[in-house]
């Protein structure tokens, strides 16, 4: 079942490198959450709805253990996810040279990379 949805986690983390996502949580502070309401107000977008989309998008790399998320209980009976990045973020996120291999990934799930194959 996890090989038949490696595309979508795929396609997942290109967006969340494009959109910075991890670089964001990375800023914030080793081993702080964050929820997808800071993150969506500190990307240059005008949605409203921008933590919803978010926190869906972050919803895939978490169930892949790529990303950690835990839940508070609201007093309105609803819940908000917080995010923090796993161990598996610093091979995705730059280090002190500022290198990753977030570029790696993009260049796989590039259009023309991948028809060439």
């Amino acid at each position: 079942m996890e090989l038949d949805s490696v595309t979508v986690l795929l396609a997942v983390l290109k967006s969340v490198i494009e959109l910075d996502l991890l670089e964001l949580i990375k800023r914030i502070g080793d081993g702080v959450s964050v929820s997808p309401a800071k993150l969506a107000a500190q990307l240059p977008v005008t949605n409203p709805e921008a933590h919803i989309m978010v926190d869906r998008i972050l919803r895939v790399p978490t169930s892949y253990n790529i990303i950690n998320c835990s839940i508070e209980n609201l007093p309105d009976g609803g819940v908000e996810r917080w995010y923090s990045l796993a161990a598996v973020c610093k091979f995705l996120t730059k280090n002190e040279d500022g290198a990753s291999l977030a570029s790696l990934l993009l260049l796989q799930q590039d259009r023309v990379f991948k028809e060439t194959w």
